[in-house]
């Protein structure tokens, strides 16, 4: 009988909760599962990050973008349109290919003298100083597209004169008068093409 009671104390400390180890308490585990965890947290932290940079490239133009060297043309740009509502966007179309800086800034002139005429939604501005009309979420009730910020109209309109020089061979104000009439100038008078186009062709030749 001593010695069953014996037997049987010797099972009950061994099982006892003092010599219990609890695999997950030894060191190297804890810092394996601290390692998998910083490397979980970097992976989201960098698919965010690459989330926000595609939004951003998509949406806005970049502050690199606007880091270049300045190009010999933006101190004429800046002259002309000092104290105009375009004087903002400066930066923005400076940026652009030196023929479609002067179309941006020739055809502003003719449109909306700068931004002085331009339309506006809810009493705000739509920085849109080209009468561009393309499909947008926010448009005037007279069909012009708003735009939320200056470089995001520069950024829209300017790829368009971009398509119509590459693409279409649109590369003097004469040949740009489609801007003004379409395609097809048969319903708009002679004379106002041509001062559509000699104005144009002023402040165009300014810049190119």
């Amino acid at each position: 009988m001593l010695f069953k009671n014996k037997i049987l104390k010797m099972k009950k400390n061994n099982f006892s909760s003092q010599n219990f180890k609890d695999p997950f308490n030894s060191l190297p585990l804890k810092k394996a599962f601290l390692l998998i965890l910083i490397v979980f947290s970097f992976l989201i932290d960098l698919s965010i990050l690459e989330w926000e940079e595609k939004i951003s490239n998509e949406k806005t133009v970049t502050f690199s973008y606007l880091q270049k060297i300045s190009p010999p043309w933006e101190g004429k740009i800046k002259k002309l349109v000092a104290g105009y509502p375009m004087e903002k966007m400066t930066p923005y179309i400076s940026r652009q290919e030196k023929a479609t800086a002067a179309f941006l800034v020739s055809v502003a002139k003719k449109e909306s003298n700068w931004g002085k005429r331009a339309p506006l939604l809810a009493g705000k501005d739509c920085y849109n100083y080209w009468g561009y009309r393309g499909q947008s979420d926010k448009m005037t009730e007279s069909g012009y597209t708003c735009f939320s910020s200056p470089a995001e109209a520069i950024f829209t309109v300017a790829k368009r004169f971009d398509d119509l020089r590459k693409n279409s061979g649109l590369d003097t104000p004469e040949k740009m008068i489609v801007w003004k009439c379409g395609w097809d100038c048969t319903g708009h008078s002679e004379k106002s093409v041509s001062k559509w186009i000699s104005d144009v062709s002023y402040y165009f030749d300014q810049i190119y």
